[in-house]
């Protein structure tokens, strides 16, 4: 039988781009979500800290700040990374830096096991970099970094936020205080009330001198508390973090954060604690030139993976199909001749049948 050159080389590269299409399309477009090896983001958020007045014992009226927070993504090891995020809080006193490291699993963004020897901050199941791509409105958990627990979140509703659209997620959580960075600090500030004191306890005195200063509500719970306290009465130090998120309903990436986070002083008493003065309160919310940045940047890769996981498989897989028809169609020789190649032989099946060029 003979066959156009030309019509051979057809069918081999309209299987080729089939191929090619299926390999894009389920190859190379997961990789293309995974987190990349060589990852490095950064956000600016801005707020306020107000810190304990000495003199009335409340909140004072607070004090601009700005954070950046910088995520790197250190090693890759199969679908691990091993990130590093770095918190530098600008305060009127200097620069605070915090630095963390997190093992995270590059498909779902979820918490991984560190590879062998290599030690990292456990986030107890929480987010801590992103939300999975294409997130669903359940309840979720996020790490928070000074009590050191995944805090819950639950789904509030949808909105669009510098043009994408976003779930919003809130949630309020109250746990002890662990982080030593943040409990070193307020400790130190209440142990200076009592001489020699460690910030652990204060003499029962002391606690009813703070009375006068607090609300109604607190007062009298606090009044409630001291009647069945050890003297000194034991302390507990919690934070109350109030989060808001909102995330790319596609990526999942958290285009805007707000945070609400208040260090409280408490005293133990009947196994209940009850909260006698708030220490410290950080707001900080995204910059509006951060949210911007997140999610230009969200939508250029949204663009990019709608053209590699849509039309770059489609416009190969027709192309292909196209090429195998013509080839088809174009198989034989027409009468006139031309460069073909025929298949000869005995007409019996000679299985020793050779390939000879036909002259027009």
């Amino acid at each position: 039988m003979a066959l156009r050159r030309s019509s051979i080389a057809l069918f081999i590269v309209g299987l080729m781009l089939i191929t090619a299409a299926a390999v894009i399309r389920y190859v190379v477009v997961p990789n293309m979500s995974k987190l990349p090896a060589d990852t490095k983001e950064g956000a600016l958020f801005e707020g306020t800290l107000r810190q304990i007045d000495p003199t009335t014992f409340g909140l004072d009226a607070g004090t601009p700040i700005t954070i950046d927070r910088s995520l790197k993504v250190d090693r890759v090891v199969g679908d691990t990374a091993l990130v590093t995020c770095t918190v530098v809080t600008h305060l009127p006193s200097g620069d605070v830096t915090d630095v963390r490291s997190f093992a995270v699993n590059r498909e779902d963004f979820t918490q991984a096991a560190p590879p062998d020897g290599v030690s990292v901050e456990d986030q107890r199941g929480g987010i801590t970099l992103s939300f999975p791509m294409n997130p669903t409105t359940d309840d979720a958990l996020v790490y928070d970094q000074v009590t050191r627990t995944a805090q819950p979140v639950t789904y509030t509703g949808t909105t669009t936020l510098a043009g994408r659209e976003v779930y919003e997620f809130t949630g309020t959580a109250t746990a002890p205080i662990v982080d030593p960075a943040v409990l070193g600090p307020v400790m130190a500030g209440i142990a200076a009330l009592v001489p020699g004191g460690d910030g652990s306890t204060l003499p029962r005195e002391i606690v009813r001198t703070l009375i006068p200063a607090l609300s109604p509500d607190r007062a009298a719970a606090v009044e409630q508390a001291l009647a069945a306290a050890p003297d000194p009465v034991p302390l507990t130090y919690t934070s109350v973090n109030m989060l808001d998120a909102a995330v790319d309903t596609h990526f999942g990436t958290p285009i805007r954060i707000a945070q609400n986070q208040t260090a409280v002083l408490n005293i133990a008493s009947g196994g209940a604690l009850v909260p006698l003065l708030d220490l410290s309160q950080v707001r900080a919310q995204t910059s509006d030139a951060s949210i911007q940045k997140v999610a230009d940047k969200v939508a250029r890769g949204e663009r990019q993976l709608k053209i590699a996981e849509f039309w770059v498989p489609l416009v190969s897989a027709l192309v292909g199909v196209l090429l195998l028809v013509v080839a088809i169609v174009r198989r034989k020789p027409g009468r006139g001749g031309g460069n073909h190649l025929e298949v000869s032989g005995s007409g019996t099946g000679n299985p020793d049948a050779e390939f000879v060029r036909a002259r027009g």
